[in-house]
């Protein structure tokens, strides 16, 4: 900054006060002392001479009868201060005043547009400049046009709030009309980078074009997704102002990717807001001035397509759930604003959301069209896992993408992140396993999540379910027929093998199995419980897949003892999706009686669960632990398949597998537990 052009464009502010009139007679006793002070370091001595030949400490005094002449002195000095101090062709310009330059090419500013910023810049980053200015930290707007040579009203147009440098986000202007240069534009580069040309200051705000990792069949699972190419190529060509394309969803979906992909596909340079070095947030306004930059950026070219990333917060601006960090600027301005970049966008742009539930429908009304991203079914993710395992140097067998796509529930994007980081420490299968096991941890906030690997261990025997409807024919029926638009309501004692069959349903059906546990659906907010619903019900739909909810009751209790209003919204939320779904859903519950007496017109069947008669015990006997015990265990009559499995777990543990008789007492132990719980009082008696 300390160059010579630097320095004679920062005078130069200097002598444009000293030659306006009305700035000096306003300010007449600060200006004469400060030539008198700091003017002689500037100007030559034979000027500065003859000045002080007329000034002492009673100058305004001496010239109180003569205060024109005191003025016309100044100015006088001024002139000739201005004079020495005009930069010429000679003067080698700046780093920043090359970049100005470039600025005021890529954003078509006027000269005075561009003396404006130059000025901000300058002003907040030189301390000399603002000791020459009084040390003030804001002027007013008649002191900004003396400064610049500009007329007040030109110069109160072009830096006002709204205005097209503050809605560049270049400054920002504050309620009290105050101007303050954005620091989140690191302002301080243009002082200090020396940019080689044109496209590479471009870069500085774009960043780069945005190349996809995949490949176009490797989205063969997106429904729509030629329908979107369509869209996309048929309004490069023609130009199309305000094309709009939301993808929302799950998070780790590959709603990124796709764009990179979609965009890619069409042959298009794709660009994404906050990729280049304008990105730290911060401001009130920054998303949304980021975003408008980038238009203007990219009007221009006719082959590009913008990618806004985590847009909720844009569409969300007026709406958002959370109050406490809603933006502070008007909202009826900020929906104004955002209609008109949806409208007269001169490029398309791929909007990227998890949540939609909150946006203004004014926003949705606007978009070309939408995608709902979900996770995707078992065969795709088993495709996934197969050719990342393929591309990173590791063993690519079926049955091993068939076992991780079982075992972890965790989003495609991590996939390619555990076989890259497999390879990159030399590892193989078990380090993959390893990466999946965190990140899915990190994934569940730190809890490790639990997997049912013990029941797969388990083989199914419907010989030992006592229920009032042949679950075997059931089954038989429905394979037979072939149909999938049934429900089944299994109620009644618990560890009896409810979720156990329902799982096995799905496996001999040959469907993809969805299991929602009260921890899955339930939610701290208002209207989250009924959201969580809803996406699971429009997973099971999209992925045709099996529905499974576990503790049913939570969702289903009788409407007529509620006393909230929250708990009626959950019972018709789930009654509205049981009635239109078409695929299986089944729910488990302990607790018949407490459910709503609508809910249970709307299961094909009930089926009521029940514990084991004498000869089933005996079955179970022989089905955990091999051993026949006729007759031993007549009076065990309240056990169900789950005590069995509990005991086996303990036998196993201290070494009781062929001790018959240690094992009936463990089931004893078991039925007599029910006993005490059933029996218990509340409180301490």
């Amino acid at each position: 900054m300390n160059t010579e052009f630097e320095k004679r464009k920062n005078l130069s502010y200097i002598a444009n006060l000293l030659v306006n009139k009305k700035y000096v007679k306003s300010n007449l006793k600060s200006v004469a002392e400060w030539i008198f002070e700091e003017g002689c370091e500037f100007c030559n001595s034979k000027l500065f001479k003859e000045f002080k030949q007329n000034y002492d400490r009673e100058f305004l005094e001496k010239y109180k009868h003569d205060k024109k002449g005191a003025i016309d002195r100044v100015i006088e000095y001024g002139e000739a201060f201005k004079k020495k101090y005009t930069i010429n062709k000679r003067i080698k310009p700046s780093i920043l005043e090359k970049n100005l330059n470039f600025l005021k090419e890529l954003f078509d500013f006027s000269d005075n547009q561009k003396e404006i910023l130059g000025f901000f810049i300058r002003y907040s980053s030189n301390y000399m400049i603002r000791e020459l200015l009084l040390n003030k930290r804001y002027l007013s707007y008649v002191e900004y046009a003396c400064i610049l040579d500009i007329e007040l009203n030109e110069m109160t147009e072009l830096i006002k709030k709204g205005g097209y440098l503050s809605s560049l986000g270049f400054f920002n202007v504050n309620y009290e009309g105050k101007i303050e240069l954005n620091e989140n534009m690191k302002f301080k580069y243009f002082c200090s980078s020396n940019f080689k040309n044109i496209d590479e200051f471009r870069e500085f705000f774009l960043g780069k074009n945005i190349e996809p990792n995949l490949k176009w069949n490797d989205f063969n699972h997106i429904k729509n997704k030629n329908v979107l190419e369509k869209i996309l190529k048929n309004s490069l060509i023609t130009h199309e102002k305000g094309i709009n394309i939301l993808l929302y969803g799950e998070p780790g979906t590959g709603k990124t990717e796709f764009a990179k992909t979609l965009v890619k596909q069409v042959g298009a340079k794709l660009y994404t807001i906050g990729e280049g070095e304008d990105n730290i947030l911060g401001h009130e306004d920054s998303r949304y001035k980021q975003l408008y930059r980038t238009n203007v950026l990219l009007s221009k070219d006719k082959n590009t397509c913008l990618l806004v990333d985590e847009a909720d917060d844009i569409l969300e601006a007026c709406y958002g759930r959370n109050i406490f960090y809603r933006s502070k600027v008007d909202d009826e301005a900020s929906k104004v604003k955002v209609n008109r970049i949806l409208e007269n966008n001169s490029q398309p742009t791929i909007w990227i959301a998890n949540q939609i539930d909150d946006m203004d429908k004014a926003y949705l009304r606007r978009f070309t069209f939408a995608i709902y991203f979900l996770k995707p079914d078992k065969e795709t993710i088993e495709r996934m896992w197969l050719k990342s395992l393929k591309e990173n140097g590791l063993v690519s067998d079926i049955s091993i993408a068939k076992d991780f796509s079982k075992k972890y529930s965790i989003s495609p994007s991590f996939i390619d992140m555990a076989t890259k980081t497999s390879k990159l420490i030399g590892g193989g299968i078990d380090e993959v396993k390893l990466t999946l096991d965190a990140m899915q941890e990190a994934y569940s906030n730190g809890k490790t999540p639990q997997r049912d690997e013990n029941t797969s261990k388990i083989k199914f025997n419907p010989n030992i379910l006592n229920t009032d409807t042949n679950l075997e024919n059931l089954t038989k029926r429905i394979i037979e027929l072939k149909r999938l638009d049934f429900s089944l309501c299994l109620y009644g004692v618990s560890g009896t093998g409810k979720s156990f069959f329902a799982e096995h349903l799905g496996e001999k059906l040959g469907i993809e199995v969805i299991k929602k546990k009260c921890s899955d659906l339930l939610s701290r907010y208002v209207g989250g419980t009924e959201e969580n619903i809803y996406s699971a019900f429009e997973e099971a739909r999209t992925r045709g897949a099996m529905l499974i909810f576990d503790e049913a009751d939570s969702f289903l209790q009788d409407r007529t003892g509620a006393f909230r209003s929250w708990e009626i919204t959950q019972v018709n939320e789930m009654l509205t999706q049981m009635e239109k779904h078409k695929y299986p859903f089944i729910c488990t519950t302990n607790l018949m009686d407490k459910l709503d007496k609508a809910s249970l017109r709307r299961f094909t069947f009930k089926v009521r669960y029940d514990y084991m008669t004498e000869q089933q015990r005996e079955i179970c006997f022989k089905h955990f632990f091999g051993q026949e015990v006729s007759g031993l265990l007549s009076d065990l009559s309240k056990l169900t398949p789950g005590d069995f499995k509990v005991v086996k777990d303990k036998a196993e543990i201290l070494g009781f597998m062929d001790n018959k008789e240690e094992l009936i007492n463990m089931l004893e132990l078991e039925m007599s537990s029910k006993d005490v719980l059933l029996h218990r009082k509340i409180g301490f008696i």
